[in-house]
């Protein structure tokens, strides 16, 4: 999918039949909290909260 006439980098879009089964759901689902954990934390600015991170099911 585009939204900007350009690729965008990061993101993983999912045809409905990638995840009409519920355990198709919790695969990609936990795929994304894995990859979000091995992120290196955002820099946090002045007064700005950062959510505790997710975890896997």
């Amino acid at each position: 999918m585009d939204f900007t006439g350009r690729p965008m980098k990061g993101y993983v879009f999912i045809d409905p039949e990638g995840f009409d089964l519920e355990e198709d759901l919790l695969f990609w689902l936990d795929h994304c909290v894995v990859l979000t954990q091995k992120q290196k934390p955002l820099k946090k600015e002045k007064n700005e909260i950062i959510p505790y991170p997710i975890e896997s099911c």
